[in-house]
């Protein structure tokens, strides 16, 4: 039996631990921090216990013992007591005026109506800048009215910001009421007490957050109309598509209130934008009385998208653009102004300062203004104090504008660092850490490999099995098991950006293309590697190795699986040479070499195949003599490639990709 260590778990481990008033001078002294020192004598070791005696000798009596045990209780109980603190209660009317009052929120309480209705309405004071009435009957919430002494007409952030706040107050599909907190609840009005408590310097944020809002928006619209007309006009949901084009390839897709958050979101990037759910515009919801009626949502479908319905389908990606306190003096502070952006939208074509880089691709430039500066409103005569510069006029706001990621985004090092610096900000201190990505977005519940100190020239292998749709030949469904190898490199460092300082709505349209990039990635790799996920053996299931080159100048993906033709593998090989035959292929068999496609994710996540054995190659286009019908042929040739590309760019799937381009080699081979 091994000798316990100081590691061993044990159940004393907890005691405290006691120590001696006697000299630390003193030889021979026992420090009781195991159950092994409290067995010894002070005397020399001979008694195998300690009396009580002898504890009081030390100064340790059974009242000095129960009151430490009682002192750890009192600690423990404070603490959780502490935490349950920091928690929203539930939905109630005593659980809104307890946050309320946390929050620090003058909220008052109206009787409605006649006395045995048992209706009343609490009237949440939001600083200077709103009023949030919440009408109830019976202790159950009838509405939410959300009032903005700064909202416009164009806006409309009182009606949307309701309907958000009363599903907030509302329990989710699924979910029992009695479980419902206040967490969401919270979390939007900790937004808008934020916000107007920015704006008591004397600069509205909210009126901030329009401005760039408006601009964001008449440059989506502009974006959306050119899409809308390279459309078909005969394809379904040609709105939809050419939201989504915009949304995933141009400027992106700003919202107001957006889902279930309060503010301004620019979404940036959509997983299977393809794929359009078949939901009906107006939703329907069960009223109190239980009677069907036509949900609030109906009455204005303008922020309403049938990717809302079911956000697993179509997982989205954005930034919530808000504003924080930050001095003036260093950073660049926020501009209240609805002219960000010219009328005319973009640039003439012959204009002088157009970009370089639109120039090369012959694409019109978007013509970006820069408005003036907000100042704060002087103080008044008998408020003027000579001596504080705070007050002094044309003073400009300590704050400054911020975009939020949702989700967090995960980007190697090299490029989280040159988009701080194409935004004028800081590196973080954290820039030194050796964070990787599989750290970061693939196992994000184990220690980093970068952290640990493994060899720098390792390779990380993450593997899994995972149930896959697809279709025979036949157009049948049927689902196929994958065992997938994912294969990293550790040296390949990351960071998770999650909050950017920015100036100018300019800022952080130039860097969507980049952030595309990574987006499309991690939706690509994190359904293959779960963290903590085992390898189940199955015979029948179809290896799939994944390699991933993770740094500049681009992500690039190859994946090897077998040849649809190849015999299914086998565990028995008797020899190595039978082995290497399966692997190159050789005529003793039927195997077939593996299919094998390198893909590059370029700006905007466009794929690039670089590398594959799917589609022949033409060897008469190798020869100097090219006439017509060799030209038509590489351009067949360079459609037939591109195909694969398209099809992973629809599906957004490995796996399924995996399927599809064996059954096309399947029916080549037909």
């Amino acid at each position: 039996m091994a000798t316990p260590t100081p590691s061993t778990n044990t159940p004393q481990k907890h005691l405290a631990a006691f120590s001696s008033p006697a000299p630390r001078s003193l030889p021979g002294m026992i420090n009781f921090d195991s159950p092994a020192a409290l067995g010894l004598s002070l005397e020399g070791g001979v008694g195998m216990g300690i009396s009580m005696s002898g504890m009081s000798g030390l100064g340790l009596s059974a009242s000095a013992i129960g009151r430490a045990d009682e002192e750890e209780r009192r600690r423990r109980l404070e603490s959780v007591i502490a935490t349950l603190k920091t928690r929203p209660g539930r939905v109630s009317e005593e659980g809104i005026i307890g946050l309320c009052k946390k929050e620090g929120l003058e909220v008052v309480k109206e009787p409605q109506g006649k006395e045995e209705e048992n209706r009343m309405k609490l009237i949440l004071l939001i600083g200077n800048e709103g009023m949030c009435e919440i009408p109830m009957r019976n202790g159950e919430i009838e509405n939410v009215n959300l009032e903005l002494a700064s909202d416009r007409s164009d806006i409309s952030f009182g009606p949307t910001g309701s309907q958000i706040l009363l599903r907030d107050l509302r329990p989710l599909p699924g979910m029992a009421k009695i479980n419902l907190t206040l967490e969401r609840f919270s979390h939007n009005l900790d937004k808008l007490l934020r916000m107007d408590k920015l704006s008591s310097q004397g600069a509205s944020c909210f009126q901030a957050v329009f401005g760039i809002y408006t601009s964001l928006r008449k440059l989506f619209e502009h974006e959306k109309k050119i899409a809308v007309e390279l459309l078909d006009a005969k394809i379904p949901y040609t709105s939809q598509r050419a939201e989504r084009e915009v949304l995933c390839k141009k400027s992106g897709r700003p919202r107001m209130n957006a889902e279930d958050g309060i503010g301004l979101a620019l979404e940036y990037w959509m997983d299977r934008r393809y794929l359009i759910p078949k939901y009906p515009q107006a939703k329907k919801s069960v009223s109190l009385k239980g009677k069907e009626k036509m949900d609030i949502d109906s009455d204005d479908t303008s922020n309403c998208y049938p990717e809302d319905q079911d956000p697993s389908t179509n997982k989205i990606y954005s930034m919530t653009i808000e504003c924080e306190s930050s001095q003036s003096a260093m950073y660049p502070p926020i501009r209240i102004s609805d002219a960000w952006i010219s009328e005319n939208i973009t640039k003439a074509a012959d204009a002088t300062d157009s970009n370089i880089d639109d120039m090369l691709m012959d694409r019109p430039s978007i013509d970006w203004l820069e408005p003036p500066q907000t100042y704060l409103p002087s103080a008044g005569p008998e408020e003027h104090d000579a001596m504080n510069l705070d007050t002094a006029p044309g003073r400009l706001p300590n704050i400054r504008f911020i975009a939020k990621f949702n989700p967090p985004l995960v980007v190697p090092l090299s490029v989280a660092v040159t988009i701080h610096q194409s935004l004028s900000n800081e590196i973080p201190n954290d820039s030194i850490r050796p964070t990787t990505f599989v750290g970061l977005a693939l196992r994000p519940g184990e220690a980093d490999p970068g952290v640990t100190g493994l060899d720098v020239e390792s390779v990380q292998e993450i593997r899994n099995t995972r149930t896959v749709l697809a279709y025979d030949r036949d157009g049948k469904e049927e689902q196929h098991i994958h065992s997938n190898s994912l294969y990293v490199p550790k040296t390949e460092y990351a960071r998770t950006i999650e909050v950017l300082p920015f100036s100018h709505p300019r800022q952080l349209i130039e860097i969507l293309p980049t952030l595309r990039q990574y987006a499309f990635l991690t939706n690509l790799l994190v359904p293959l590697s779960p963290p903590l996920t085992s390898m189940k053996s199955n015979a029948d299931a179809l290896q799939l190795d994944i390699t991933l080159s993770y740094a500049q100048p681009t992500p690039r993906l190859t994946m090897h699986l077998p040849h649809p033709s190849s015999s299914p593998p086998t565990s028995n090989l008797s020899s190595a040479a039978s082995i290497l035959d399966s692997i190159m292929g050789s005529a003793d068999t039927d195997m077939k070499p593996p299919i094998g496609i390198t893909v590059d994710i370029m700006t905007n996540a466009d794929l690039m195949i670089s590398d594959q054995n799917v589609v022949p190659a033409r060897s008469a286009l190798e020869t100097k003599d090219v006439d017509v019908d060799m030209v038509k042929g590489a351009g067949e040739h360079d459609k037939l490639v591109q195909r694969l590309a398209k099809a992973l760019d629809v599906c957004g799937e490995l796996g399924v990709w995996g399927e599809w381009v064996r059954r096309e080699i399947q029916r080549q081979d037909g």
